[in-house]
């Protein structure tokens, strides 16, 4: 009988792939309703999320009174095409079925109201993409990003407010930062709101015209980050700001968020002027697993900003590490990653040449009288901690690393991590 248990482990299913010469537009055809034969045409190579209802702001717009103001959005992402609903009054069905969110591949049939809408993918075309892989700081060679460029280029160009909605850590701040230095008010301050930080009222305190950081940011540029945090009071005072930007002297407003306001906006959880408002600047920022071959590209990145040019560069392993890995933390997380790689690769090779403490001199005093830079010094003083720390309290408990992570008041998973890195 062998001892081997059943492999739990999960297989990664392939990523259903766009037909041959794919990306391919959806094609959205009105077959019941008021609105027989409107047709719309989504195409892959444009970055913004698609309104679909009866409101003005909508780019597809339905004339079904049991449509809701708006009613969903769709959007190309990947090879298939997303669909939300926004919280609309009578639902969305696809092919007979109630959804909050669904993946469409073409030939489904979805009835929002009356309205019966046929889903079909276009005749397959050539993507035409710019030729830039960046834009200032913001890199990226694959599809996903080399189609948000041009969008970034024209948005640089205008005063007008910008909404950059995605996933934490898909480097939103970093996108309004280069926004804004190649934009027409680069010369002015660029000021940041962290609402996530902040208590309501002193959010709303910090947008009401006359404050500190509304005055700071006078010819330039407020972000305020994770719009979503912002009290209602707070938007309001916001669409004001987002109307008064075009002046010289206004503010040039650009927001973030990585959540969907789409349905907030519809049951006025969220102020309709500012949703408005920011609609023409609307911009999602993909998520590092829809961006094919930037890994490797930021990877590199990252670790060049780290290394002096003639330093070793970055390990294939950590690249064959991550090969398949989705990065839930996304560009943030690759980049703390690569970052932990770099100060683990300097310790191995710091403690591999480190000549020996001299007798009857303590660690500290050694390590500061060789007059390393301040970095390598604390590295090796944390090292030398941790490693002592280890071996005590796994003495102390008989090696047993589920009593000693207990005792230490750190994760067992975390405690294995130290270990694994000072032995």
């Amino acid at each position: 009988m062998s001892g081997k248990g059943p492999d739990l482990r999960t297989q990664r299913r392939p990523k259903l792939d766009a037909p041959p010469g794919s990306p391919t537009p959806f094609v959205l055809t009105v077959v019941e309703g008021p609105n027989v034969g409107v047709e719309h045409v989504i195409d892959p190579a444009n970055p913004t999320r698609v309104l679909v209802g009866k409101s003005p702001a909508c780019v597809f717009h339905l004339d079904d009174p049991e449509v809701s103001r708006r009613h969903a959005s769709v959007f190309v992402r990947g090879s298939q095409l997303e669909l939300i609903d926004l919280g609309s009054t009578n639902g969305t069905t696809v092919n007979g079925v109630l959804i909050k969110e669904a993946y469409l591949v073409g030939g489904e049939a979805v009835r929002m109201g009356a309205t019966v809408i046929s889903v079909k993918r276009d005749v397959p075309k050539r993507l035409v993409l710019g030729s830039a892989t960046r834009f200032g700081r913001v890199l990226g060679q694959s599809t996903a990003m080399r189609r948000i460029f041009p969008s970034l280029e024209r948005l640089a160009k205008t005063s007008h407010a910008v909404l950059l909605e995605g996933e934490p850590g898909t480097g939103k701040e970093l996108v309004a930062e280069e926004l804004h230095r190649a934009g027409v008010r680069a010369e002015g301050p660029f000021v940041v709101l962290s609402t996530s930080t902040l208590p309501p009222e002193e959010i709303v305190a910090s947008l009401r015209p006359g404050s500190d950081i509304v005055e700071q940011a006078r010819q330039g540029t407020l972000f305020v980050d994770e719009l979503g945090s912002v009290p209602v009071e707070g938007q309001r005072l916001l669409a004001k700001l987002v109307a008064e930007g075009a002046s010289d002297t206004g503010v040039r407003i650009m927001c973030a968020t990585s959540e969907l306001l789409d349905s907030d906006a519809y049951q006025t959880k969220f102020d309709q002027d500012l949703f408005v408002a920011l609609l023409p600047g609307r911009l999602e920022i993909p998520r590092l697993r829809e961006r094919e071959g930037d890994v490797a590209l930021l990877a590199r990145h990252f670790w060049a900003e780290l290394v002096a040019p003639d330093e070793t560069p970055l390990p294939e392993d950590f690249l064959a590490r991550f090969e398949h890995y989705a990065f839930p933390g996304n560009v943030a997380e690759l980049a703390a990653a690569v970052a932990a790689r770099h100060l683990q690769g300097e310790l191995v090779s710091a403690f591999k040449h480190e000549p020996k403490p001299q007798k009857n001199v303590d660690f500290i005093t050694d390590v500061t009288s060789r007059d390393l830079p301040f970095p390598r010094a604390r590295e090796l003083v944390v090292h030398e901690f941790e490693k002592r720390y280890v071996e005590r309290v796994l003495e102390r408990h008989g090696g047993s690393v589920a009593k000693a992570s207990a005792a230490s008041g750190v994760a067992h998973r975390y405690f294995q991590l130290i270990k694994a890195r000072v032995k």
